[in-house]
């Protein structure tokens, strides 16, 4: 029997290329998502091991782990100066290494990443702890610069040029006199770095006197655990000491933190690709069993065991998996080079070394494709083993299904409504996002699992539907396609539902992304009233341009809306947004649930405005007073005077005044500053005045109207939309494949009949019709549940988000597009078949066992 299912591996070399392409393409993503974030992780490691030389203890302040955070947790330099005191202390140095800063070149473009990531800027330090390597030197003096080398090549930069630099407040002059390199790479994670003198980063970012970290090197003799425990007792709690390991292992950690969503992500669309392998897989063993009862029929008249068919079976469904999970591994190690340049296309240009393949990612990738081939053979495989010897050499014998039991139906039913109730309970249940993330994950494959099953009932009305059109032009043609496609309606929909898969997916983010789109322009529309809106795509907007933009002419009032963060007691976070009360109602409409524009005029230095559900929640309400920490653990006393609406999310939970979230929260991040114009001037005038302005003092900057604006940031969004397709499309592929597949099969099954339909006068055109027919009412089958499906997850996902301010916004032109392009992949998935069939000798057709 082994050497049976050997050969009839090696007998049916179409059919077992295909069933092993489903399932290497889906253990492919997998196994690249290990190897691409392992790789990003050792390329870190090294970075923060890098920054880590020669420091035995390292003194921060409170919560810098926050990435990119809108507030740098900073402390006074004095601190500097007490750690140096410290005996044992062979040298400390102070450092500000969390600033964000805007660099132009000499033609006015700017340098670094125009969108997404950052331009941060750092601290030189002295030789020991620099972390730098350098074309040309470090600057010593102000007035000097050394810019990340990727960013500096990119816009055609050497040593010796003169660049301007912005942070909050005015644009300066400074001079290249270096390309530095940080553990070999010229970039963070899409990031670029510009290293300045302590005294110029602490004045581009308004940070005057304040360090970020103090890096410090022990005497010989004194361990890091002893210097650490003297460098506490000297600088009190206000800030937080380390020693050396324990900062590389908390920065370690703070990585792997943020690669656990990229890990997840990634990992989430090669299981559906996965999936929707194994829907091919079980239908590809299906359509075989079905076709091979006359043979196993004939195998248990000459005495072999059911046992020994279903281990026939289960042999040939190992070996695919087996194989194909290491050619999955394999195509997986040259994946993770395309999803990196992936990545780098949208502005996240990781760190790279050597491609790190561990041994996690070989025993994962071939165990889980193994098994998912083994399981997804299981019923077909048992199925064999109920042939009756007698039944199965009657001539015409195929295996034909029989119609389903009750209670299966119930049953297939039952999984898709608890597929259905599993995503309810984790989008309204009001658990933690992990769980609730689990349990939609669940109910998603338990619903496409039940729908799967259930689609066979669905075959007849939708083939009948759908062939409609193909009879009006395709004749007596279309008419044998539409009922090929009904005769085994149990092989159509297990085709169809693995296209049904990949569809539903890409309707449901197109939903999903526009739905955003509308709510964020529908919100933004509402809540702004300003003429022009002047934003920073990419760096820190600087406070000064509503202040400079106020003193045009042209211009009634100007401010600026910055937010920030905060925590509560609880350790809950509190995102805040900073007005100035007497501005704000002449460039935003606050949707007031217990307030006015009066009320907020009056806001006072420890007032606050807040979110109604927010307040809500907390049993907080006018004349309530409660506390939020900022970044450096201090708490700040706060007295409710109103509470509005915030569908939009423009205004967070809290509203202050901007003098406070700037001195008391330490937040230089201003999202925007707001224009409107003056009494009697043209948008014309103001656009001309403020262009000029910035021109003049913030190059970077362009003012845009509400409209402009709008359209700008919702078309940002299309980057990632187009991401998810990409990923989106291996599975859909699969599909694509599992078509062919059953096409060919079909082909090969149908052999006598297509030589009889040659015989009685059909043209091999006609053949080719047919079997085009077949594919295009399979695929848009797929579409049309897949788009279906797609349109029920939206409005699942749509209805908890409805309070804050999400709006279900159907793309119809995009769904309709999804259902021509499953027309077009019928088209293309039945060439090669198609072509087959044509070519049947008719001779030998008819004498075709």
């Amino acid at each position: 029997m082994n050497r049976l299912a050997l050969r009839g591996l090696r007998e049916r070399k179409a059919r077992t290329a295909f069933t092993l392409l489903a399932v290497v393409l889906g253990v492919a993503l997998i196994a690249g998502t290990f190897v691409l974030t392992d790789t990003i992780s050792k390329s870190f490691d090294k970075l923060i091991a890098t920054s880590g030389e020669n420091v035995d203890v390292r003194v921060v302040a409170p919560d810098t782990g926050d990435d990119f955070d809108s507030a740098t947790a900073t402390f006074p330099a004095s601190v500097a100066e007490r750690v140096e005191q410290v005996d044992g202390v062979a040298a400390a140095d102070g450092a500000y290494r969390e600033g964000f800063v805007t660099v132009i070149d000499e033609a006015g473009e700017r340098v670094g990443p125009t969108t997404g990531a950052p331009n941060i800027a750092f601290s030189a330090v002295e030789e020991r702890f620099d972390p730098y390597e350098y074309e040309g030197r470090a600057p010593a003096a102000d007035g000097e610069v050394a810019l990340s080398e990727k960013a500096a090549q990119d816009a055609g930069v050497s040593v010796g040029d003169e660049v301007r630099i912005q942070g909050v407040g005015e644009i300066e002059p400074y001079e290249v006199v270096g390309l530095a390199t940080f553990g070999g790479a010229g970039s963070v994670g899409g990031a670029a770095f510009t290293v300045l003198t302590l005294p110029d980063v602490q004045k581009v970012t308004g940070d005057a006197g304040k360090l970020t970290e103090i890096d410090v090197q022990a005497e010989p003799g004194v361990s890091q655990a002893e210097l650490k425990r003297r460098v506490s007792a000297a600088v009190g709690t206000n800030v937080a000491v380390r020693t050396g390991e324990e900062d590389q292992a908390q920065q370690s950690q703070d990585l792997d933190e943020i690669l656990s969503f990229l890990t997840i992500g990634l990992l989430v669309f090669g299981l559906i690709a996965l999936l929707v392998g194994a829907f091919v897989i079980f239908n590809t063993f299906t359509i075989t069993v079905a076709q091979r009862t006359r043979e196993f029929g004939m195998l248990r008249t000459i005495g072999a065991s059911r046992r020994q068919i279903l281990r026939a079976v289960v042999l040939e469904a190992l070996l695919i998996g087996a194989i194909g999970s290491v050619l999955g591994l394999l195509a997986g190690i040259g994946l993770a080079p395309l999803l990196y340049a992936l990545f780098g296309a949208i502005g996240f240009d990781f760190p790279s070394t050597a491609l790190v393949i561990a041994a996690r990612t070989i025993v994962v990738a071939i165990l889980l494709g193994t098994v998912v081939t083994l399981l997804s053979s299981l019923v077909p495989a048992i199925r064999a083993t109920r042939v009756s010897p007698i039944e199965a050499l009657r001539e015409g014998a195929v295996g034909t299904p029989k119609r389903k039991r009750r209670w299966v139906l119930a049953f297939e039913a039952g999984v898709a409504g608890l597929g259905v109730a599993l995503m309810l309970v984790g989008l309204f249940a009001g658990l933690d996002s992990s769980p609730a993330l689990t349990l939609l994950g669940i109910g998603a494959v338990l619903v496409f699992i039940g729908v799967g099953l259930l689609s066979p009932l669905l075959v007849g009305p939708l083939a009948s539907l759908i062939g409609r059109p193909l009879k009006a032009t395709g004749g007596v043609a279309a008419k044998i396609a539409t009922g090929n496609a009904v005769r085994t309606p149990s092989r159509t929909a297990g085709t169809a539902a693995a296209l049904m898969i990949g569809i539903a997916l890409v309707a449901f983010v197109a939903i999903f992304v526009n739905g955003f789109k509308a709510s964020f322009s529908g919100a933004f529309e509402e809540a702004v009233t300003a003429d022009f809106v002047v934003f920073d795509n990419s760096g820190l907007m600087p406070e000064a341009v509503a202040p400079a933009a106020a003193a045009l002419p042209s211009v009634g009032t100007a401010a600026n809306l910055r937010v920030g963060s905060g925590k509560l007691a609880s350790g809950a976070d509190v995102a805040l947004a900073g007005l100035d009360p007497k501005l704000a109602p002449d460039v935003v409409k606050i949707d007031w649930v217990d307030g006015s524009d009066e009320a907020l005029a009056a806001l006072g230095p420890q007032d606050a405005m807040l979110k109604d559900d927010w307040a809500e929640e907390r049993k907080l309400e006018v004349g309530s007073a409660f506390e939020i920490r900022n970044a450096e653990r201090r708490p700040v006393r706060l007295t409710v005077r109103g509470t509005y609406e915030d569908r939009g999310q423009l205004f967070g939970d809290v509203v202050i005044q901007d003098r406070t979230l700037r001195e008391q929260f330490n937040s230089k991040a201003v999202l925007a500053a707001l224009v409107a114009a003056g009494p009697g001037s043209s948008e014309g005038e103001v656009r001309s005045e403020l262009a000029g302005l910035l021109d003049r003092r913030f190059p970077t900057l362009d003012p845009q109207t509400r409209e402009e604006f709008i359209d700008s940031q919702v078309g940002s969004v299309n980057q990632i939309l187009y991401v998810f397709y990409a990923l989106l499309a291996l599975s859909v592929i699969i599909a694509l494949f599992g078509i062919v597949n059953t096409l060919a099969l079909s082909v090969y099954e149908r052999t006598r009949e297509l030589g009889l339909l040659r015989a009685v006068g059909t043209s091999r055109r006609q053949i080719r019709r047919i079997v085009r027919g077949e594919a295009i009412i399979t695929a848009v089958m797929g579409a049309v549940l897949g788009v279906a499906i797609g349109v029920l997850f939206g409005i699942l996902v749509s209805r908890p988000l409805e309070s804050e301010g999400f709006v279900l916004a159907l793309p119809f032109v995009t769904l309709g597009v999804l259902l021509v392009l499953g027309a077009l992949a019928g088209v293309l998935a039945a060439i090669a078949p198609a072509r087959r069939a044509s070519r049947v000798d008719v001779l030998q057709a008819l004498t075709y066992q």
